[in-house]
C-alpha cells in the first residue's frame, strides 16, 4: 500500500510541475511565430525525387559499365543546380578512376566518405541513377541529400546493387561541400 501511496503522490508533483511549466506564460519568452518555425528541428524539405514510387532498376553483370550514366540535365532544378551538380559528378566521378585526391576537392573537412568507396581494390564502379533530391532546413541550417544508385562489380564477376547517400551543407564562406556520404 505504501508504495502505491508513493506512485501516485510522484504522479501528483509531476502532473503539478508539467502544469506550472505550460501555464507561465512570460512576455519576453515566447516566440513569434517566424522565430518559432525558425528554431524548429525540421522544416518540410523541398524535394525533387524521393524514393516512394520510384522503380529502382537493378545493374546486372551483362548491364554493368563502369563508369558515370547518370542524365543531371532531367532533374537540374531549383537547389539541384550547376554548382552542386558539379561538385557530386565530380566526385563520383573520382570514385570511377579511383583518385582520391580529386574525390577529396570538395570534401569538408570532417567527411569520411573515402573510407566507404576506396576500403576495398580491385572494385568497379557504375553510377546510373538518381533517387532522392531533397533540400531541408535542420535548426536552421540547410543540408541537400542527393541519393545515387550504384553497381559494385568485384573481381569475381560479382555485381552488388546499392544506394548511398551524399549530404551538401554550406562550408564557413558560405559554399556547398559534401559534408557526409552515408
Amino acid at each position: 500500500m505504501k508504495n502505491r501511496a508513493r506512485g501516485i503522490l510522484s504522479l501528483c508533483l509531476v502532473g503539478a510541475l508539467l502544469l506550472s511549466a505550460c501555464g507561465k506564460s512570460d512576455d519576453t519568452d515566447t516566440l513569434s511565430n517566424s522565430e518559432e518555425s525558425s528554431s524548429t528541428t525540421s522544416q518540410v524539405p523541398e524535394k525533387l525525387i524521393g524514393p516512394e514510387g520510384k522503380e529502382i532498376k537493378e545493374i546486372t553483370a551483362a548491364d554493368f559499365k563502369k563508369g558515370v550514366f547518370i542524365d543531371f540535365d532531367q532533374y537540374k532544378q531549383s537547389f539541384f543546380n550547376d554548382d552542386i551538380i558539379s561538385k557530386f559528378k565530380g566526385n563520383i566521378e573520382a570514385v570511377v578512376k579511383k583518385d582520391k585526391e580529386k574525390f577529396k576537392e570538395n570534401l569538408s573537412e570532417d567527411s569520411r566518405g573515402e573510407t566507404f568507396f576506396f576500403s576495398e581494390e580491385d572494385v568497379q564502379f557504375m553510377f546510373y541513377d538518381l533517387d532522392t533530391l531533397e533540400k531541408h532546413t535542420i535548426n536552421g541550417r540547410e543540408e541537400i541529400q542527393v541519393g545515387v544508385r550504384f553497381a559494385r562489380k568485384y573481381s569475381d564477376g560479382s555485381i552488388e546493387n546499392q544506394g548511398i547517400t551524399y549530404f551538401f551543407t554550406k562550408n564557413k564562406e558560405g559554399k556547398w561541400d559534401i559534408e557526409n556520404i552515408d
